[in-house]
Formats: C-alpha cells, structure tokens, sequence
C-alpha cells in the first residue's frame, strides 16, 4: 500500500546584493559614491578622500555599478584627473614655519648627546669600579 513520502527541505540562498560604495582608482580608499539626480537625469560620482568625480547621463535601466565602471574606464584612460595635490618638501615647510629646521638640529643633536651619555656613564661605571678595586 501506499507509504508516506518525506518532504525535502528546500534550501533557500540569499541573493548576493550590489555594492553601493566603491573603491577610489586614484587614493585606494572605499569612499566613492554614486548620486543619482532624476531630475536633472544627472549622475554624479564622487570620490569622498582625494576629491575625483565624474558626472554622467542618467540612463534608465542602468545601475551604480555601472556608473562606477565607466568612472574607473575614463580614470584608466586619463580623461578624468585627479585635482592637483600639492607636494610640500622640508624646504618650504621650514621656510613657512621658520622653527623646522632648528627642531631637526635640536633633534640630531640629542640623539648624539643621549648616545654619548649613556656611553659616558657605561665607561665611568666601570672607571670606577676599577679605580675602587685599586684602592
């Protein structure tokens, strides 16, 4: 006769989602948003850290992602720049704050001194626990 079939427990997955912050192709960091203005039918994505950004058309049916990857494409290619960084050597720093440059003596020159303290007293210490053996 008929038996009593057990049911098979269906295992369900989670769907894997889309990123909604991106990494940067210029500084590294994971801060690049994308705004979508549907008003305007402008998107705009915008690197929070080193200040890149791109705006582009909005298109329907496309997703951040996408945008994101045309962003990283027109990085690639050289057509986005990066604003300018400035690169400021010792030089300047010292000439602006005046003080950078005799903090790195004072700095050189404790070191020198430490060192030739400790070694002072190593050499006495024992100076004198060889002059207290003699007497």
């Amino acid at each position: 006769m008929g038996r009593r079939r057990k049911r098979k427990r269906l295992i369900v997955r989670p769907q894997k989602k889309l990123p909604k912050i991106f990494t940067c192709p210029n500084c590294g960091s994971v801060v690049v948003n994308v705004k979508q203005d549907k008003k305007k039918k402008k998107v705009k994505v915008i690197c929070g850290n080193c200040g890149l950004e791109a705006e582009f058309e909005l298109v329907e049916g496309l997703l951040p992602v996408d945008y994101y990857n045309k962003f990283v494409d027109l990085y690639y290619e050289g057509v986005i720049k990066p604003k300018k960084e400035e690169i400021v050597t010792l030089e300047q720093l010292s000439a602006e704050s005046g003080t950078e440059e005799s903090s790195e003596e004072s700095i050189a020159s404790l070191g020198s001194e430490e060192e030739y303290s400790y070694e002072e007293s190593g050499e006495e210490s024992s100076e004198e626990g060889e002059s207290e053996e003699k007497e």
